[in-house]
C-alpha cells in the first residue's frame, strides 16, 4: 500500500480519510509505504495514526517529503523505518490549545495540556531517551534531516528524485519517459569506466583509444568549406521537440 498524508492532520482531510479507508482493506502483513508532508494538527489523531502504523504487522516505511511538524512528526514515529529527503525538516513541540474562561478554567486547561504533552512525549521515546526528547519538545525544535538523523528520529537521509517533466512542449517524450530518463542520466553520478568492469581486455581497450585518437585527428584536418544549403524554416514548437 502506497499513500501520502498531506496538509493538516484533521479528520476531514481527504488524505487522512483515504488512509483510514485503505487500512480497513489491506492485509495484516502487507507492507505500507507512506509519505508525509504536513505542518500538523490534532495531537490525538496523530497519535491514533502513529499507533495504527505501529500495530500493523507488515513493514511500515514513512518518507518525509517536505515538513513533518507537530502531529505529523508523531505519525512518523509509528513506522519501522523513517526516511527523509535531504532538504526536508521535522519539527517537535509540546501540545498547545486555545482556551477562554475564568482563572479556574485556565488553570485546569494548563494541567490538561501538560497531560497531553506527556502523551505526545511517549510517542517519541521508542527512538529518543525521555530527557533529550523533553528538551526538544520544550524548545519547539525545528530539525534538519541531518539533525533528525543525529537524534535518531529518522533512520536514513535520501536524495530527492528528479521531478517528472509535465510540459506541453515535451508532452510526447515525457509520456514515453525518454525525456525524464535523460534528466536522471544527467544528474546521476558519473562512474569511471575500467577495462575490468566493462569486460574488455587491456589490449583491446588500447586499440579502441588509438582508433578514437585517429578519428579526432582526421576531424581536426582542414576541410574544404562548402556552403550549407538554406534550411527550411521550422516553427518553434517543432524545434523544441527535436532538441
Amino acid at each position: 500500500m502506497k499513500h501520502k498524508i498531506k496538509v493538516d492532520i484533521i479528520n476531514w482531510n481527504s488524505s487522512i480519510w483515504d488512509f483510514n479507508y485503505q487500512m480497513k482493506s489491506i492485509k495484516e502483513d502487507e507492507d505500507i509505504d507512506l509519505s508525509v508532508n504536513s505542518y500538523g494538527g490534532d495531537a490525538f489523531l496523530g497519535i491514533d495514526i502513529c499507533n495504527t502504523l505501529k500495530d500493523h504487522k507488515g513493514l511500515v516505511t514513512v518518507t518525509i517529503t517536505g515538513m513533518a511538524a507537530s502531529a505529523a512528526s508523531v505519525i512518523c514515529m509509528g513506522a519501522d523505518k523513517i526516511r527523509a529527503h535531504a532538504n526536508t525538516m521535522l519539527m517537535v513541540h509540546n501540545a498547545q490549545t486555545f482556551v477562554a474562561g475564568d482563572a479556574k478554567k485556565l488553570r485546569k486547561a494548563a494541567d490538561d495540556v501538560e497531560k497531553v504533552s506527556q502523551a505526545v512525549l511517549k510517542s517519541y521515546t521508542n527512538r529518543v531517551d525521555e530527557d533529550t526528547m523533553k528538551k526538544l519538545l520544550d524548545d519547539e525544535t525545528y530539525l534538519t534531516a541531518e539533525e533528525a538523523l543525529k537524534y535518531g528520529l529518522i533512520d536514513e537521509i535520501i536524495d530527492a528524485e528528479p521531478e517528472e517533466v509535465e510540459s506541453e512542449i515535451f508532452e510526447n517524450k515525457a509520456k514515453a519517459k525518454a525525456f525524464n530518463n535523460k534528466i536522471r542520466a544527467a544528474v546521476a553520478p558519473k562512474q569511471p569506466i575500467s577495462a575490468s568492469a566493462s569486460g574488455i581486455d587491456e589490449n583491446t581497450l588500447k586499440k579502441m583509444f588509438a582508433e578514437f585518437k585517429n578519428e579526432i585527428k582526421n576531424e581536426l584536418k582542414p576541410k574544404e568549406i562548402v556552403p550549407d544549403p538554406v534550411a527550411p524554416k521550422q516553427n518553434l514548437s517543432s524545434l523544441f521537440l527535436h532538441l
